[in-house]
């Protein structure tokens, strides 16, 4: 999986907290935080759809986009690729000082916290 930027991760906070988004909704939501423009945001939908982090489909003939994979699953990957590249952690990760997360709920953070440390057991 392609690992999203930094904006990415803010229009994708956007869509798992609802979805589907139309360009226009999502605008509405992250525009202001990126300082972008419609167009900007619409240049970085289609780039995330080409890339696989988002779902096209239409709705009442308006095009909508959702998250292809979990918040749980994007996040470790975001969160494996920091620890294994940046800290050169290759062992469990201490998932627990993200338990208290606003952003993730308890199915999301037991999800994650498997994700992370399913196949790096005794690296």
């Amino acid at each position: 999986m392609t690992q999203p930027s930094k904006s990415e991760l803010t229009i994708l906070k956007a869509l798992w907290a609802e979805s589907p988004l139309s360009a226009r909704e999502i605008q509405e939501k992250v525009g202001p935080l990126l300082d972008w423009s419609f167009s900007t945001t619409r240049t970085t939908l289609s780039r995330m759809a080409e890339k696989y982090l988002l779902q096209i489909d239409t709705r009442h003939r308006v095009r909508v986009y959702t998250p292809v994979e979990s918040k749980a699953r994007t996040l470790s990957g975001v969160m494996r690729e920091f620890f294994d590249t940046v800290l050169e952690m290759k062992g469990p990760l201490p998932t627990a000082a993200f338990h208290d997360s606003k952003m993730l709920s308890e199915e999301e953070w037991a999800e994650l916290d498997s994700l992370l440390n399913e196949s790096h057991g005794d690296d």
